[in-house]
């Protein structure tokens, strides 16, 4: 399983969990663009809606300690880029269980 197969199923688990328009996420194939559209929407809904924020990390089932040590950093500048990251990695381990469950390999 690459992560080219991956992209599609991570796209469309962001849209739903984030409230993103169907096409406002970029080519499935380019993490780095992902990458950059997810952060400005962790950016928008931390600003405007932090509840609706977390409820959203709550929803993926994102580690509480892990968004508690982000919270904390010093560096406020990095926060919606580890966030991007963290939704990320999350995300797809959460894509590549359902994708191994659904070939009976789990």
């Amino acid at each position: 399983m690459n992560e080219n197969e991956l992209y599609p199923s991570l796209i469309e688990k962001l849209q739903k969990d984030f409230s993103l328009a169907k096409d406002s996420l970029p080519a499935v194939n380019d993490i780095a663009d992902i990458r950059k559209h997810l952060i400005n929407r962790v950016t928008e809904l931390m600003s405007k809606d932090y509840e609706r924020f977390l409820g959203s990390m709550y929803r993926i089932d994102v580690s509480e300690s892990k968004v508690s040590e982000i919270l904390r950093s010093k560096d406020r500048t990095t926060i919606p880029e580890r966030f991007a990251d963290l939704i990320i990695e999350r995300q797809l381990l959460r894509v590549k269980t359902q994708m191994l469950y659904r070939s009976g390999k789990l």
